[in-house]
């Protein structure tokens, strides 16, 4: 199994196995503290072989980089497509809503498969009173 795609998005939506992703990102400046974005996606597609298994337990946390505290954290699970073909795909969309950032900082969010780890992908929190904000 090979994760195909894995990103923080505006939104994103499965359409007929096609995995559709509007304005990726991977920093959100905000002009204080503490700070609730509205909302938020991840999209993930996963490619599976024909010896993987059918259903795959996910996780995704997303966690401060500077202590490990988990802002959140959501276990589900990821049913493969069927498909005659060498290989066939999932894709897993989670919507977030009002997710708190108490200060700027360096976030993750992991994926883990299986209670493995297969990717992160970096989320940094920035004041709009710094020269770091971009």
């Amino acid at each position: 199994m090979v994760t195909e795609v894995f990103v923080m998005c505006d939104g994103a939506n499965d359409s007929h196995g096609k995995l559709n992703i509007l304005g990726a990102f991977d920093i959100i400046v905000a002009d204080e503290f503490p700070f609730v974005h509205p909302h938020c996606a991840v999209a993930v597609r996963l490619r599976y072989g024909w010896t993987d298994e059918q259903e795959q337990k996910v996780n995704l946390v997303l966690k401060s980089d500077a202590d490990s505290t988990v802002l959140a954290s959501i276990d589900t699970t990821l049913k493969r497509g069927l498909s005659l073909n060498p290989t066939s795909t999932g894709n897993l969309i989670i919507h977030i809503n009002s997710l708190r950032f108490e200060k700027p900082g360096d976030y993750s969010i992991v994926l883990q498969l299986g209670g493995l780890p297969a990717a992160i992908t970096p989320l940094y929190i920035r004041s709009s009173h710094t020269d770091s904000a971009r």
